[in-house]
């Protein structure tokens, strides 16, 4: 019984999904309303195999409110006994085995590994690991996809995520099982960064500003998917495997994905690249103009074809930009302030966004339907992004939508439980603020940094954002002390993140600076209150900007 062995101690009737009413008077409730593995402790001499999870014993073996101990059994009592005049009230004993409520999931990695009582601290770990895993994975297979090659970055990425998805759920110890979600969290990242990437190199400047925001929609959509697979599959270890084993099909994009022209000309593998282009225009009926085919000193435009506007002369100088670190932003005032401010702004995206998605199970009611609308709410969010972003403005529609999701997370934190519905509605509310904010924060971050430091600058903001998402788990384990208080957090942070957001210069329409001092010096002339609100959308100037640093895709 230690880990469950299957049996099913059913919801008390009027009992919630989300932990109230578990067990008699709430005996076996439990501190920690944990909807993943209710659970309570088994109690000897009472507790056999024909109990249920309610059990009228609980009310006289079991301290009220707490799940891990029971009351001492009184020593000339027979083990066979269980009547309250047997256990002692005012000694209690640790509970060394566990029964749990199966009536939600057959099994978990709570069950599996027993992460109860003194190891209950454990569990916000297996999403602080995927977080490392992803810091871990932004970096070096970044890295690695810039000296192998795209094709050869989404192979690793799907390899770990294939192999640590399916190790992970066959784990004999909780330590493997976190090593393993470390791995699937370094291929999760590289995999969404290195395809990120090839989709932007192979798409024109027109269509990048809607590439770079709506490439996030199938995010969502498999995010979605996820839920709906456990509403079928109620055991952990089968809808791991559900989840991570499809990606074993991308091996095949080997084969028939081709290699990025952009990459090939940057190693010199002219030939390579032509072929694809020729085979590009063929599949889209057009003709290659000749110029883009002789031979020149080459590289890749913006727009993912071949240019010969650049002379060696400017890659050496690109080269030695390359080498300049986040450390040279932090000397000039106003540069200093304005990356602080967009590094803590990137802390809280991914704080409050993935810890929502953490948090959809503590909302009450049925948290299948919770977590899939909580991901179904990003799309609208990206598609009201990509509409007022150029017109309402970079700063304006940033500070809006991490002050509405702030405000909409905070409130929900004081409406009672009872009205769960307005709960649910608030806190979606605030997952498409946070999304939106997600999505916008890696172009206006962009657009702050100067070109020579625009790689550093945001390789520290995605530090900084990984440090957040290393955190979202921990945050919301804080419901088990306040039901409210992950929400609060959240709703807090954003709110101070929005105001934050307005002492930053506003970008669409402008020139962007290109070297420290004209980043040190752009926004002077603008007054901190300055926004961009429904003016005559430029997108010609926004969107035809290279964009290096939005490749870095959402993670």
């Amino acid at each position: 019984m230690g880990k469950g062995e299957g049996r099913n101690r059913g919801v008390k009737e009027g009992g919630k999904v989300g932990g109230e009413g578990m067990g008699r008077e709430g005996k076996r409730e439990g501190k920690a309303k944990d909807i993943y593995a209710q659970k309570g402790c088994v109690v000897p001499g009472c507790d056999g195999s024909n109990t249920s999870y309610v059990e009228d014993f609980v009310n006289w073996t079991i301290p009220e409110g707490d799940q891990c101990h029971y009351y001492k059994p009184i020593s000339n009592a027979s083990s066979q006994q269980c009547s309250q005049d047997d256990f002692d009230e005012d000694l209690t004993l640790n509970c060394t085995e566990w029964v749990y409520d199966t009536s939600t999931f057959t099994s978990t990695t709570v069950t599996e590994f027993d992460l109860t009582c003194d190891n209950a601290k454990l569990v916000p770990l297996a999403g602080s690991m995927y977080m490392v895993g992803m810091l871990v994975g932004a970096i070096t297979i970044g890295d690695f996809a810039d000296r192998f090659g795209r094709k050869l970055g989404i192979m690793v990425s799907v390899l770990l995520i294939s192999i640590g998805g399916i190790l992970s759920a066959l784990s004999p110890n909780y330590i493997m099982f976190l090593i393993m979600r470390l791995l699937t969290g370094a291929g999760g990242v590289g995999l969404f960064q290195v395809t990120f990437v090839l989709a932007v190199e192979f798409i024109g400047s027109k269509w990048r500003t809607f590439v770079g925001i709506m490439i996030e929609v199938p995010f969502a959509l498999g995010e979605a998917m996820t839920g709906v697979l456990a509403i079928f599959i109620r055991e952990w270890v089968w809808l791991q495997v559900a989840v991570t084993a499809p990606a074993i099909l991308l091996l095949s994009y080997m084969w028939i994905m081709p290699e990025s022209v952009r990459w090939l000309v940057s190693q010199g593998r002219k030939e390579e690249a032509i072929k694809i282009i020729n085979r590009a225009a063929k599949v889209n009926g057009v003709e290659v103009p000749k110029h883009l085919l002789e031979e020149k000193d080459e590289t890749a435009a913006a727009d993912g074809s071949i240019s010969v506007g650049n002379s060696k002369s400017d890659l050496v100088k690109e080269d030695a930009k390359s080498k300049r670190t986040v450390l040279d932003l932090l000397k000039t005032p106003n540069m200093r302030k304005r990356s602080f401010n967009l590094f803590f702004s990137w802390a809280v995206c991914t704080l409050v966004y993935y810890g929502l998605s953490s948090n959809s199970g503590n909302l009450g009611g049925n948290i299948f339907l919770n977590f899939i609308l909580t991901m179904l709410i990003e799309i609208p969010s990206y598609v009201f992004s990509y509409l007022v972003l150029d017109r309402m403005g970079r700063k304006g529609t940033l500070s809006f939508v991490l002050l509405l999701g702030g405000v909409a997370c905070f409130i929900s934190g004081f409406i009672p439980e009872d009205i769960g519905w307005l709960i649910v509605t608030l806190s979606l509310v605030g997952k498409f603020g946070i999304a939106a904010a997600f999505a916008i924060v890696y172009v206006y971050s962009a657009e702050i940094f100067p070109t020579d430091y625009r790689s550093a600058g945001i390789g520290a903001c995605s530090m900084c954002a990984r440090v957040g998402g290393i955190l979202a788990p921990i945050i919301s384990s804080l419901s088990s002390i306040y039901k409210p208080l992950p929400l609060l957090v959240f709703g807090v942070l954003s709110i101070i993140s929005g105001c934050l957001i307005v002492l930053l210069p506003e970008t669409v329409g402008s020139e962007l600076p290109q070297t420290l001092q004209e980043s040190e010096d752009f926004g002077k002339d603008q007054p901190i209150f300055y926004f961009s609100c429904f003016g005559k959308k430029k997108s010609e100037e926004v969107s035809g900007v290279e964009n290096p640093a939005v490749e870095e895709g959402r993670f």
